[in-house]
């Protein structure tokens, strides 16, 4: 449950105020927390955004809701009317239970590299290490066990959280949260096979993260071969997610968990990818793809569109015969779509 623990209340004209949305109702109503409709008592703020929950809306003790605007007309109660119910949902947490505040703190359980450079309002908590050269910006919030390698650098208000481990020559952007033993800049899986078995290519690139990323807990991010490794700006991803190396991530995609993506593919800006997915290397995804869970891609997307592929393993060779005549019945389904012929002036 979402409970209504919040620190303050907030009247109900002053949250229409925050968050731009018309409302109606009791201007002076004070909501105390946010919860599911079918959880919500009176002081309770709760939102409706998919019709199919209309039935909870009818049963729920909700102080006030966040509707569509198209539901105006059909609605008595409380009611803030947004567009987009689930972000101004997402905006008004934000507003009722915002993220801790970052208090300055330097553990002495802490080792800190005399080379490295720590702004005085960053937060260092037991048992960090931060070696030479690594620069800790301002409002920096290192939790218990964190690592921060030699020479990367950790920029205004980000969040790592205990046991995260950045390793040396990286950099992560402004805002960015990192959870529980999160791994940025281990070697990416780069062997060359001989004679006496594989040969390790050493890893020399980096990973660049920009600001607003957020990264799941266990989730990996390998450094590049040579160049770098790049997630960009507003980029989200869940846990237990495998990056390989020299990925590159456009802005604002998102991520869901235990996908895995193989070195040198790049994605384009605004995907929206889902759990279980697999991305052989080097491939080209562009912007604004959708892919369903445990789909496999072997192939470049070239178009935005939605795209799904589920097939269980196989022998090769059977998996290939069975391509082939998925193909085959494709093309043979479009051929046999008859053009009707016109009547003849007889049959008039």
């Amino acid at each position: 449950m979402i409970s209504s623990g919040a620190s303050q209340s907030y009247a109900l004209a002053e949250l229409a105020l925050r968050l731009e949305l018309p409302f109606q109702g009791q201007a002076d109503l004070q909501l105390t927390g946010v919860a599911p409709l079918h959880e919500a008592g009176p002081g309770d703020l709760s939102f409706l955004h998919d019709p199919k929950w209309l039935p909870e809306l009818a049963r729920s003790r909700a102080a006030a809701v966040i509707l569509p605007e198209t539901m105006q007309g059909s609605y008595a109660g409380n009611a803030l009317w947004s567009k987009n119910p689930y972000l101004s949902f997402a905006r008004v947490m934000q507003i009722f239970y915002p993220a801790p505040a970052c208090e300055p703190a330097r553990s002495a359980l802490a080792v800190l590299d005399p080379l490295a450079s720590i702004d005085p309002s960053a937060r260092i908590e037991d048992f960090v290490r931060v070696d030479a050269r690594a620069v800790i910006g301002p409002e920096v919030w290192l939790g218990t066990g964190v690592v921060v390698g030699a020479g990367s650098t950790i920029a205004r208000g980000s969040r790592l959280y205990p046991g995260v481990k950045v390793y040396a020559n990286c950099s992560i952007g402004q805002n960015c949260i990192l959870h529980a033993n999160a791994v940025i800049g281990a070697d990416g899986f780069g062997f060359a096979e001989s004679p006496e078995g594989y040969q390790k290519i050493p890893q020399i690139g980096g990973v660049r993260i920009g600001n607003n990323v957020e990264i799941g807990a266990n989730s990996c991010i390998d450094r590049g071969t040579l160049g770098d490794t790049i997630i960009a700006d507003g980029v989200k991803i869940d846990n237990l997610v495998q990056i390989g190396h020299n990925v590159e991530i456009g802005a604002h995609s998102v991520i869901a968990g235990q996908t895995g993506v193989a070195g040198s593919t790049r994605i384009g800006s605004r995907c929206r990818i889902g759990g279980q997915v697999g991305f052989a290397g080097h491939l080209q995804i562009t912007d604004g793809v959708v892919i369903a869970g445990q789909s496999a891609i072997t192939r470049d997307i070239r178009q935005a569109g939605v795209y799904v592929g589920v097939i269980p393993a196989q022998e090769a060779r059977s998996w290939r015969r069975l391509v082939a005549r998925l193909r085959q019945l494709n093309r043979r389904s479009q051929d046999s779509v008859a053009v009707p012929e016109k009547s003849s002036a007889n049959e008039e």
